[in-house]
């Protein structure tokens, strides 16, 4: 081999090892290819796959069925039932394009299925926006609680609406309607809470309190939220769903109402504005608690539409408060009774004191008319209470002083919330110096404290707190927290007893009675009918009429009051009543009473009347 031939192999040696090594890099990475896909294809499928579901997979909050709510009998009050809805799965309507074509394509779907079915009003159109931004696998409920009627129309409409179909979810219903309405309260939708504190990706709302015992006692009422899961493709359309945890129901809720004397308690302050509340003196058990004008809360569990609520909240009956425990009225002379107490336990009264009552009260530049403009002429403190002497209690009101009326009032709980368990409350007022001073910007005068002696002034209490004075009386000085219910809570005991000697507390019972048998409050004991028939009650009662003006000139009006108890022995019910734009206390609210009491314990006919009668002397009085 000459030089030139070596030359030449060398050459190609040279240039075939980068070819190989470059061949070699190939193989080598096809190699670890080979072994890669087979560990993704192969040996770790599952767990790819097990990742992907993972990423897919959605949890969903699925409400527990909302225990019902019952009388102390057992009636029922508001329960929870399956309501059949229209839902629809916005996934089965998207357009393509932007968001708003699909939003636009809901709204018009939604407007033929209101037509379809005869309903008016409709969806929001920034509900259905929001549905589809955040929750578009679940259903979006276009039309709740359906009639029979919706649903057989729906039904023969279904093929023209792609994407709709009847969905069943619990509802709330009260079977009374309108009875008890402030008690129960009503509810509305809102997020389940979730006790394992796991966070869900989406949720189907339940069943909430917003107002009264509802409210009160939400959270013991809701059932425990369960669970359901869903698969969602990469655009979040639902794909599959099935059940993860069952949801659990809430426990029932047993009230102290008793349904038969809330009824009587309505039809007393039927057609009228007012309130009324029963109490039970022996343990603060509430047994009755209506005010008029009243709602339907089942309108609120179907689903209110913002018209019909615009309207209860600008009828000016103001048919959704509840004057029971937020109505702020003076007491008028069923205060007489605190004021009595006052002068009796400041010494600055004896029992047998007498008061000259001319018809007028004189302090000073100050002159307060009695009810009865020809007087009463000497009268001691039980004539006093019976016959609602204004005199006798200014005078008496004057000489125990401003300190001991307020201290006598506030041991009776009246300027502050009774604790009841009702959200909205109100605590009423009993003024003094720095309370006027702060508000009015006046002086405390003596004509003031002559006001409040009688129940009127600046003094406010609420139908509630009049209840709880009442049952206090009644059982000879203890004052319960009213309660409505208490779930696993003993025998309740007084918050405090009164601060006052059992025989002066003993004296003003007395002659409350008097007031319910001869004085101006004798309709409490015996009612008289159109037809001219009389009946008294089976049992002997006690009670104190009222009758508060308010405003002045072409504005002046009375709110009238009665409170009263029974047996006068033994009581076991106590009732306050009031009724705005009344003409007085014996007259409109005492025959009213009469029929609560009479629902509780029965009544008697007495004797044929030849007319029904007019009255005269203290029946039309206080």
């Amino acid at each position: 081999m000459n030089a030139k031939d070596a030359g030449k192999n060398g050459a190609r040696v040279v240039t075939a090892f980068p070819i190989m090594l470059l061949g070699a890099v190939f193989a080598a990475g096809i190699a670890v290819l080979a072994v890669s896909l087979y560990a993704v294809q192969v040996r770790d499928t599952a767990e790819f796959r097990n990742d992907q579901s993972l990423q897919s997979l959605r949890r969903v909050q699925i409400p527990g069925v909302r225990g019902r709510i019952l009388d102390r009998n057992g009636k029922v009050l508001a329960r929870s039932r399956p309501g059949v809805c229209v839902a629809c799965y916005v996934d089965e309507l998207r357009r393509p394009g932007p968001a708003s074509n699909t939003v636009d394509a809901v709204m018009s779907a939604a407007a033929s299925l209101y037509s379809a079915i005869g309903r008016t009003g409709g969806v929001r159109r920034a509900r259905v926006e929001r549905h589809l931004r955040n929750t578009s696998p679940m259903p979006l409920v276009l039309a709740e609680s359906l009639t029979d009627a919706e649903q057989a129309r729906f039904a023969e409409h279904a093929q023209d609406f792609p994407g709709m179909d009847f969905m069943v979810r619990d509802e709330r219903a009260y079977p009374c309607g309108k009875m008890a309405a402030h008690v129960l309260g009503y509810t509305g939708r809102d997020r389940p809470d979730d006790p394992s504190g796991a966070k869900a990706n989406y949720y189907l709302p339940e069943i909430r309190g917003r107002e009264g015992v509802e409210k009160f006692y939400d959270a013991y009422l809701s059932g425990v939220a369960g669970e359901h899961l869903i698969q969602v493709d990469s655009r979040g359309c639902l794909r599959k769903a099935w059940v993860g945890r069952p949801a659990r129901p809430g426990p029932d809720l047993s009230l102290t109402l008793d349904a038969k004397l809330q009824a009587a308690v309505e039809k007393a302050l039927e057609g009228r504005t007012g309130a009324g509340v029963a109490i039970d003196p022996r343990n603060g058990d509430v047994l009755a608690l209506a005010s008029s004008p009243a709602f339907d809360p089942n309108a609120f569990a179907r689903g209110i539409a913002p018209d019909e609520y615009a309207a209860l909240r600008d009828d000016p009956g103001r048919p959704l408060m509840d004057r029971a425990i937020a109505g702020m009225y003076a007491p008028g002379s069923t205060f007489k009774p605190v004021t009595a107490l006052a002068a009796l336990s400041s010494g600055a009264v004896a029992p047998g004191w007498e008061c000259d009552c001319k018809g007028v009260f004189r302090l000073g530049a100050f002159r307060l008319n009695c009810w009865n403009r020809w007087g009463h002429g000497p009268v001691d403190m039980a004539g006093a209470i019976a016959q609602s002497c204004n005199t006798y209690f200014c005078e008496a009101g004057r000489m125990a002083g401003t300190n001991a009326v307020i201290s006598a009032a506030r041991a009776f709980g009246l300027g502050g919330a009774t604790g009841i368990d009702l959200p909205g409350e109100k605590g009423g007022t009993v003024p003094d110096a720095a309370w006027k001073m702060r508000h009015l910007h006046e002086p405390w005068y003596p004509g003031d404290l002559c006001q409040m002696s009688i129940g009127q002034g600046f003094l406010q209490t609420t139908p509630l707190q009049m209840a709880v004075a009442c049952a206090a009386i009644a059982n000879g000085g203890a004052v319960y927290r009213p309660r409505l219910s208490a779930p696993g809570a003993g025998s309740p005991r007084p918050l405090w007893r009164l601060p006052f000697k059992a025989a002066d507390v003993a004296r003003v019972r007395a002659a409350m009675r008097t007031v319910a048998e001869s004085g101006t409050g004798k309709r409490i004991a015996v009612r008289r009918h159109e037809d001219g028939t009389e009946t008294r009650l089976a049992v002997a009662c006690a009670g104190k009429t009222g009758t508060a003006e308010i405003g002045r000139g072409d504005r002046k009006r009375k709110n009238t009051w009665v409170i009263a108890f029974a047996p006068y022995d033994r009581p076991t019910v106590a009732v306050a009543l009031v009724v705005e734009n009344g003409e007085s206390g014996g007259l409109t609210n005492a025959p009213l009473v009469h029929d609560i009491l009479a629902a509780a314990f029965g009544e008697v006919e007495t004797r044929r009347r030849g007319a029904a009668g007019g009255a005269s002397g203290a029946e039309a009085a206080d």
